[in-house]
């Protein structure tokens, strides 16, 4: 019997992460990071985040909680550099309530180029925070923000702040508000879709069918998670509603059902069916009806992926021997050829921006790398270098970072790669064995 590949979320057995390590890593045990050390010039943009305002001293824990979920925002980003406490003007003891008495200059003499300042306080049941950043070299405000959150939502008011510095400094808002939907171990035998903040923080457990669940992939609504389960005994295709909290089937073919991936206008998805005979590649509308066959060859096609635009779909197939990365037309036309580098390719993800697709490779020697390269097939790169198993890659909203999930510590957790600092990060808040990222788009 022919070997069949099924790959990331798409995948049974494949899993989510990405990476980008090199020779000289460093490793910060402590806080789960590793950063490449190299000769290139540090082009971050260092950042004063000191801890907020508050006009009711209760609130004091909340509003230094907020400025640090901010503060881990923007590093995370690769745009920023933190400037660290020890660093704030001589006899700095806290922010005050009226913004207008800040000490520019004094800030400007840290080095900081730019300043977060941030008031919280209760509005009856409702939660305030009033942002401002600052321009420490022209001693100007380049911008304000009020946002008003339920009070126990009062990371998501930094969360949504902090994409608006971003989108101030660099030009592409960040990913703070953002969510990563993945299937985490549940119990013993047991594996469940759960939803989180892009940085692991408030968990919550989407599905509890007590049985193998896997393989989420998010709508670009975020309304739905389209995921595969084997609840009804057979691996079958299923979309959880998020508002209802109710599931219904997508798929249930005689044979195999995997890989769904949702169109960017989120009214068709690609998934793998090998009901006709081998695996080929199929669309369905969401409520399970409209089905069309795009691919008809004798050999496996697996993992589809859409491109940003709608107008591509990315693939693996075998039909060069082993797997490969291929790219058609949305309708199944053109089929061709995308990764040439070596050793077998899998689980395709298309960038956001339409620029790159990263992806799992397997050379002799290597193992399961993740890999990024140009959507036209150019520059191959190599991410991971470690001696796990790497897999299921998954871009944030604005590019900057991929989700995957690594069983380098022995057993499935997930990971993020920031590629402009070459940095990576284990989500370590899940504090669960996870596999299978889906990231989500940012949340309005």
């Amino acid at each position: 019997m022919k070997k069949l590949f099924i790959f990331k979320k798409r995948s049974v057995w494949f899993l989510s992460a990405v990476l980008f390590l090199s020779v000289n890593l460093i490793s910060q045990a402590q806080s789960g990071v590793r950063i490449e050390s190299g000769s290139t010039v540090d082009r971050r943009i260092r950042i004063a985040v000191p801890p907020f305002a508050t006009v009711d001293p209760q609130l004091q824990g909340m509003a230094a909680e907020m400025a640090q979920a901010l503060a881990d925002d923007l590093e995370f980003s690769g745009v920023f550099i933190l400037l660290p406490a020890a660093s704030y003007p001589a006899g700095f003891t806290g922010m005050s309530t009226d913004p207008s008495t800040l000490d520019l200059p004094a800030w400007r003499a840290t080095q900081a180029e730019n300043l977060v300042y941030g008031l919280v306080f209760y509005e009856g049941s409702q939660l305030v925070a009033q942002f401002r950043l600052f321009d420490l070299y022209s001693n100007t405000q380049l911008y304000g923000q009020e946002v008003k959150v339920a009070r126990e939502h009062h990371r998501l008011a930094s969360h949504r702040f902090s994409e608006e510095v971003i989108r101030q400094i660099d030009g592409t808002p960040g990913i703070g508000t953002s969510e990563i939907i993945f299937s985490g171990l549940a119990g013993a035998n047991q594996k469940e879709i759960y939803v989180a903040d892009y940085d692991g923080a408030n968990v919550k457990r989407v599905t509890n069918h007590q049985s193998l669940s896997i393989m989420p992939e998010i709508s670009p609504d975020s309304r739905s998670i389209a995921y595969l389960s084997y609840k009804d005994r057979y691996a079958f295709h299923y979309i959880f509603d998020r508002a209802t909290g109710a599931s219904r089937a997508l798929s249930k073919e005689v044979g195999l059902n995997s890989a769904a991936t949702w169109s960017p206008d989120g009214k068709r998805l690609a998934l793998t069916l090998s009901k006709d005979g081998n695996a080929e590649i199929y669309l369905k509308n969401p409520d399970g009806s409209g089905s069309l066959r795009l691919t008809n060859n004798r050999e496996n096609d697996t993992s589809p992926c859409f491109s940003p635009d709608g107008s591509q779909i990315c693939f693996v197939s075998e039909r060069a021997g082993r797997p490969q990365i291929y790219v058609m037309n949305a309708d199944g036309s053109n089929p061709h050829r995308l990764s040439f580098h070596g050793g077998s390719a899998y689980d395709p993800n298309w960038s956001p921006d339409g620029k790159s697709i990263a992806f799992v490779s397997n050379i002799s020697g290597e193992g399961f790398e993740i890999y990024v390269m140009g959507a036209d097939g150019s520059n191959p790169t190599r991410l991971t270098n470690s001696n796990g198993i790497n897999e299921a890659p998954s871009w944030s909203p604005d590019s900057r970072h991929i989700a995957f999930s690594s069983t380098r510590n022995g057993r499935p957790e997930l990971f993020t790669y920031t590629l402009s600092t070459r940095t990576e990060r284990a989500i370590a808040r899940l504090g669960m064995s996870a596999e299978g990222p889906s990231w989500g788009p940012r949340r309005r």
